[in-house]
């Protein structure tokens, strides 16, 4: 019988759940229509994604080792930036189906 709520599940999908949100919000929230090419600042989402990745990255190296029992960065914690880059990941593709262009 498998553990549908055991952390091995839930974590990976947590985690890239994360990753696709913070597509989505930095891309709702950037100014002018999405999808739009003329929008007057359209690096902005681009800038926001980026400094989401900057944070995960620092936080997956100096906030997690430091805080959770036994999950060392080099594995956990690459384990989690991965799921954090499957979502991110996923929600560009989806974004770039959508509009084509990113």
């Amino acid at each position: 019988m498998v553990d549908w709520l055991s952390p091995a599940i839930i974590l990976p999908e947590d985690h890239a759940a994360i990753g696709a949100l913070a597509v989505a919000v930095a891309y709702v929230l950037a100014p002018g229509r999405l999808g739009d090419p003329s929008r007057e600042h359209p690096n902005v989402s681009r800038f926001a994604v980026a400094g989401f990745v900057a944070i995960v990255l620092v936080k997956e190296l100096f906030w997690d080792p430091a805080n959770e029992a036994n999950q060392p960065f080099l594995w956990a914690g690459a384990m989690d930036l991965f799921w954090y880059l499957v979502g991110i990941g996923a929600m560009l593709g989806a974004l770039w189906a959508r509009f084509r262009r990113i």
